[in-house]
């Protein structure tokens, strides 16, 4: 078939045909094509429907190959064909083939950022049980020669390369056509059937979930092929392309579509060329297209990303992809089975000769050799490692997972060694633990060889020449000095490779295949190999966790990382993945620092005791804290979290009004012991029974002018905001009752960061104070320098509170907290109470807050979050012009949110959309997740010691989600 460009019909000419035909009288918008026109389309009864106009050069029976499998297929996630007015199919008209099928709802794959294993699962079941459908059915049209056939992939080719233009991307292409020719033999015996052949990203539409496929549309490319092609066009565009974990990704949508359409061998052994086929076809039919149509962006979209995963299909990669698609379908390769009972078998003797005593170094993620940031530091790394060898002997267990330093990478980075670290003074003497032919060295890699399998020997010394030959026992080298550029002290490292072309270090995603082309290689130091623990233990911890821990508590993420370790502002994973930690406010001054663990040791090592008992450290820290506050606000009472200060507040502002009602602002969030979470009105955290208050709570209008009852540029907005306070006051008089408090956060923190209209507090706490109640300022998110420009929340909005509550980032998460208040309302309580509460205020948690004020003031950590803070939210906004989906950018410093809507005008809450952000910011290193009302606003409020670097990073990672979300 010739290739025409697409129809060109305008909106008035399709009209026309439509009401004629198919007495359809609105088209709605015109949608992107490759070769044909189509357009969205409505009936006077409101149904939508697709018009397709086909190529110019599509033959009839083509389109009735097309029709006829839809109908074999028929279901729900299937289009239908619509009839004309005369009952047909399809209309000849203007040269042109017409069709109406109906719209398929659904949310387009390409538009989601995260693929969760559920969703890929689904992806290979869907395909599995299509393939099983296709099997069956045949059709004269279905073998004709059509473009993207991967039967004419290699022929077609060999003329498409010529109009890519970039050489490397052209070099690639032409390395993967000479590979293809000797796959060819092999290719000629596999299955054949007619096949969808063009299931991308773009053509498959997920359900709201975004983890189930509900309908696959555009047939256009059916034919009779290998049955192979199916997988492989599924695997490389609606698995592997756009995602940070590609292998790892086809491996879910392999495993599932073998177990229901089960692959032969020899398919799965042609699996990957094929996947390097159809990437090299999109990419030189992209340049061939974009020759033709410079304009066409529909075209340039796609070649862009396209262009990305192609790079990544390596040649070197063909052993481990295939090694992993085997394993996927519960298979091995022939090489594989030789090199296990070839180490079963053989009789191998230590490198060292004879069997030293080696204990095991922990240097995984949450090993002591990274404790106080040295994981940053190469030479104290070494050091830690060496206090913890034996006569400078030891070694790490095979496959274990390193940290490297942090760099903004949404990327992977590779963590997983595969092979054992064997440490050893330098000089000692290594040996042949098998018969090996010497083949190279690079750098420091000794390269050997067997007849099955490679061996290679890092850090050490060898005189041998390429090919010589060593027996078993036979002397290779020595120890190595000490590379300043490691942080591991002299060693050798040991691995096996089966395919010659295996890395030092991989990625945590792609350690289930190299680990089949790299068996252990403990048995090289005369140990025998067991079987290791996989890095990868989310799953197991989460059933563990189902098992013990109420499922009420519920943890973020669908595929939760397994935490180990936090430092600074990164929380560390056991697979060695840094993670940039944008919202743990109450890691205050940032994870693990040196002065808050030393302040915490000292004290453990002398005194921790009930806080009955008289001792100067609380007594210190209240004499410094209080400093922090106005001269009104001069009592401390000591708590251990949010919740028990918010709870005590209460407590003293009706002891000290004799009243019971207190007013809060809606959607807020104040703890969850009995008491406040009666007053609390957020949905998130209590979705079916945070609405309905108790007679006593009074949840004001929440003044937020982005989506409020009243918006930005309203005339006298805080005063508008600030009336619903007095109306609710007055009708609290009305029933024969005063007020007792009102309680809010100076910045609304559960509803996402939101600030209030200027002057709004000072009115509010007005009507309040007039009615003869109390206010409380709820600090425990916002205080301790976040707000940059003030050290607390009420101070920037110019009110003096009567109760200030504070929670955990006091003690930097330590349980400690605290409710500062006046004399009046402390002898008030007093008069009626006694407060008792064990361990609040102990002299442990006392030291580690003065620890905290300690480096809040030497870090200058308050000026840190003005300027950092400040900058992050400028470059948040800069993504309400750019987007559809931004609807406002909330907060102020190191306190902030991002309001995701469907759209602008209506501005309704897209809270899957926050959710999905959220899942691909995790897979691509940043921690963020929704909150609000309705789950639909980022909220980001990181430890105080982010950096410009890092809102950089977390920015323009956004803006690359987003960006494929709506592209």
């Amino acid at each position: 078939m010739s290739i025409a460009t697409c129809p060109t019909f305008s909106k008035a000419e399709a009209l026309t045909v439509l009401e004629k035909e198919w007495g359809i009288t609105e088209i709605l918008k015109p949608l992107d094509s490759y070769l044909d026109q189509n357009f969205l389309v409505r009936n006077p009864n409101g149904e939508k429907f697709v018009l397709k106009i086909a190529n110019i050069e599509t033959p009839e029976n083509w389109l009735d190959l097309q029709n006829k499998v839809v109908e074999h297929l028929y279901a729900d996630a299937i289009p239908k064909i619509i009839l004309s007015k005369e009952g047909k199919q399809m209309v000849f008209v203007a040269s042109h083939w017409w069709r109406v099928l109906n719209f398929l709802e659904g949310t387009m794959l390409s538009t989601v950022p995260f693929r969760s294993k559920n969703l890929l699962q689904n992806m290979g079941k869907f395909v599995g049980g299509l393939s099983k459908q296709l099997a069956t059915f045949s059709h004269e049209a279905a073998e004709r020669p059509i473009q993207w056939d991967l039967q004419q992939s290699a022929s077609l080719l060999e003329n498409w390369v010529t109009f890519v233009e970039d050489e490397k991307t052209k070099n690639n292409i032409l390395s993967i056509m000479e590979n293809w020719k000797s796959k060819i033999p092999a290719i000629s015996k596999v299955r054949k059937s007619v096949i969808h052949a063009d299931l991308t990203r773009y053509n498959l539409l997920l359900d709201d979930s975004g983890k189930k496929i509900q309908g696959i549309i555009d047939f256009g490319d059916v034919c009779l092929s290998w049955t192979i092609g199916e997988l492989a066009v599924m695997v490389l565009e609606s698995a592997m392309t756009g995602s940070p974990t590609p292998f790892a990704d086809g491996y879910e949508v392999i495993q599932s579509y073998h177990e229901v359409f089960p692959l032969t061998k020899e398919e799965i052994e042609l699996l990957y060329p094929l996947i390097q086929l159809r990437s090299a076809t999109i990419v030189g039919a992209s340049a061939r297209q974009l020759s033709m149509e410079p304009d066409n962006e529909y075209v340039r979209k796609q070649a862009i990303a396209d262009r990305e995963m192609f790079l990544q299909l390596s040649s070197e990669k063909e052993e481990f992809a295939t090694a992993l698609f085997l394993k996927a379908c519960k298979m091995e390769t022939e090489e594989n089975v030789k090199i296990h009972l070839f180490l079963k078998n053989t009789k191998i003797k230590s490198i060292f000769g004879n069997n030293e005593t080696l204990e095991i170094i922990d240097i995984s993620p949450s090993s002591e050799i990274y404790n106080e940031g040295a994981w940053n530091n190469l030479e104290q790394c070494s050091k830690n490692i060496k206090n913890q060898l034996q006569n400078s002997f030891g070694r790490t267990v095979y496959k274990t997972s390193i940290l490297k330093h942090f760099e903004s990478n949404p990327k992977e980075s590779e963590t997983i060694a595969l092979g054992i670290f064997a440490f050893a003074a330098v000089g000692k003497p290594i040996y042949a633990p098998i018969n090996l032919s010497f083949v190279k060295k690079i750098d420091d890699k000794c390269i050997f060889k067997t007849d099955n399998f490679y061996v290679y020997l890092y850090g050490i010394d060898t005189l041998l020449n390429k090919e010589t030959t060593l027996k078993q026992g036979e002397y290779i080298g020595t120890i190595a000095s000490e590379n300043s550029n490691s942080p591991f002290p002299s060693h050798v490292f040991i691995q096996i490779d089966i395919s010659g072309v295996a890395p030092q270090y991989c990625l945590p995603s792609e350690s289930i295949g190299w680990e089949i082309l790299c068996p252990n290689p403990s048995s090289f130091l005369g140990i025998e190999s067991k079987i290791t623990k996989n890095n990868n233990e989310t799953e197991t911890l989460e059933n563990r966790r189902a098992k013990v821990i109420q499922q009420a508590q519920e943890y973020y993420y669908q595929e939760p990382m397994n935490l180990v370790r936090g430092w600074q502002q990164y929380l560390i994973a056991d697979d060695g993945r840094v993670y940039l930690d944008a919202i743990n406010n109450v890691a205050h001054i940032g994870h693990s620092h040196p002065k808050v663990v030393d302040a915490a040791t000292k004290q453990l090592k002398k005194l921790n005791t009930n806080a009955r008992f008289l001792y100067e450290d609380n007594i210190d820290y209240a004499e410094r804290l209080l400093k922090y506050f106005p001269e009104s606000l001069q009592v401390i009472f000591y708590t251990c979290t949010g919740s028990e200060a918010n709870d005590l507040a209460l407590r003293l502002a009706r002891a000290y009004t004799n009243q019971n009602d207190v007013l809060v602002i809606d959607g807020e969030y104040h703890g969850n012991t009995t008491a406040v979470d009666e007053i609390s009105t957020n949905l998130m955290d209590n979705p079916t029974a945070s609405k309905s208050v108790r007679p006593f709570t009074h949840p004001l209008i929440q003044p937020n002018t982005f989506r409020g009852k009243y918006i930005a540029k309203t005339p006298n907005l805080s005063e508008l905001y600030a009336q619903d306070a007095l109306d609710k006051i007055n009708y609290i008089h009305s029933q024969g009752r005063g007020i007792a408090a009102f309680i809010s956060e100076s910045l609304l923190g559960s509803g996402g960061g939101v600030e209030m209209p200027k002057e709004y507090l000072k009115k509010v706490y007005e009507h309040v104070h007039n009615a003869g109640g109390v206010c409380i300022a709820d600090e425990v998110q916002i205080g301790f320098g976040r707000m940059g420009s003030h050290f607390w929340g009420f101070q920037k909005e110019g009110v003096l509170p009567d109760i200030v509550t504070l929670g955990k980032p006091m003690g930097n998460g330590h349980p400690i907290s605290a409710v500062i208040t006046t004399q009046k309302i402390a002898d008030a309580y007093r008069k009626k109470y006694t407060y008792f509460n064990t361990f609040a205020g102990n002299p442990v948690s006392c030291q580690i807050a003065n620890a905290v004020l300690d480096v809040i003031e030497e870090e200058k950590l308050q000026e840190n979050a003005a300027i950092v803070g400040n900058f992050l939210k400028q470059e948040l906004e800069k993504l309400i012009d750019e987007f559809e989906s931004v609807g406002a950018v909330y907060g102020h410093a190191m306190y902030l949110g991002v309001d995701l809507v469907t759209d602008k005008k209506s501005r309704k809450p897209d809270s899957q959309k926050a959710l999905w952000i959220s899942e691909a910011m995790k897979q691509r290193g940043i921690i963020i997740y929704p909150t609000g009302d309705y789950y639909n606003i980022l909220k980001i409020k990181p430890p105080m010691c982010f950096t410009k670097e890092n809102a950089i990073f977390l920015v323009e990672t956004l803006r690359t989600i987003l960006s494929k979300m709506e592209d």
